[in-house]
């Protein structure tokens, strides 16, 4: 008779197997676990021993999953997450309650106007929870497929994994920010106007990293688009324009309060263009998570109170 592996199998060795295979690399392993890297070495040893299967290879990058370790962690990880959550549907969901560690990624405007404001409400609620918010990278959305990222938010991104969930938000509108002084002082501005002026735009990853929005926007309307400076970073941008001519073209209100420094101005355009959607990015197997349905609100409350302030 076939030997039943089922047998005698502490549970939390599967979750070190699977937290290893993610990371590739036992140190970080480690810190995901909470625990010491010798304490995850024996582990990993155990699970060997357990299964007769050497089940990861040092390499110079790390570790390398067997054939073998490969296919377990395809059938074992659905099978852990329904087994979690079954044990956890009649739990009543308590954010003060909450430890352990997660991590949300926001694209480079989210992450720039509400980044601290949602750590904040979410460390009022729960003082022992480990909170982690990363700007949007290349590799977010399959850190959010494989687990490592909770929560994504960014504008909306076509061809998107099957795997992963897409949660609309609310729709951003088109806003252009410029120094206080600029020389075009009104409150609204026509692409044409807008045209006469260069640009200073965001890099969003899976979005425009090859070509801004507005650049795309305002060639098919055979206009001029002078985009003359990029970067993933939103401060960096206000710097620029702070001290130039620019315009900083941002779907999205990057301040709640009348600042100093600068000013937004709403973009006449076309209806069906000036609306982007604001979504949130999930794995579908935690479409209904209580922690990720808690922690989108509360982004989405964020969002909102951006949306409600008057433009100035």
């Amino acid at each position: 008779m076939a030997k039943d592996l089922s047998a005698n199998l502490d549970l939390n060795l599967l979750r070190t197997f699977i937290i290893i295979a993610q990371e590739q690399n036992l140190r970080k392993a480690s810190e995901r676990l909470f625990v010491t890297q010798p304490a995850v070495s024996h582990a990993l040893q155990r699970l060997r021993n357990h299964f007769d299967d050497q089940l990861f290879i040092k390499t110079k990058q790390g570790l390398t999953a067997t054939p073998y370790a490969d296919e377990l962690y395809h059938h074992l990880t659905p099978a852990m997450d329904s087994l979690s959550k079954a044990l956890n549907s009649t739990l009543e969901f308590t954010p003060a309650e909450l430890d352990g560690k997660i991590r949300v990624a926001l694209a480079p405007q989210f992450l720039a106007s509400i980044g601290s404001e949602l750590y904040l409400k979410i460390h009022k609620m729960s003082p022992n929870l480990n909170v982690e918010i990363v700007n949007w990278s290349a590799t977010t959305l399959t850190d959010i497929q494989q687990g490592e990222t909770l929560l994504g938010i960014n504008y909306d991104i076509e061809n998107t994994s099957k795997a992963l969930m897409r949660k609309e938000l609310m729709n951003g509108d088109s806003l252009v920010f410029v120094r206080q002084n600029h020389p075009f002082s009104g409150t609204h501005i026509t692409m044409e106007e807008a045209s006469q002026y260069e640009f200073a735009c965001l890099i969003i990853p899976d979005r425009t990293e090859q070509i801004s929005d507005v650049e795309r926007i305002l060639t098919q309307n055979n206009l001029p688009a002078r985009i003359c400076f990029r970067s993933t970073s939103a401060q960096t941008v206000l710097e620029v324009i702070k001290e130039t001519d620019m315009l900083f073209p941002c779907i999205h209100d990057l301040f709640n309060y009348p600042h100093p420094d600068y000013r937004k101005i709403t973009v006449q355009v076309d209806p069906t263009l000036s609306q982007y959607k604001l979504v949130s990015f999930c794995p579908y197997k935690n479409s209904k998570d209580p922690l990720t349905l808690w922690l989108t609100e509360l982004v989405r409350e964020l969002l909102a109170q951006r949306k409600n302030t008057t433009v100035s």
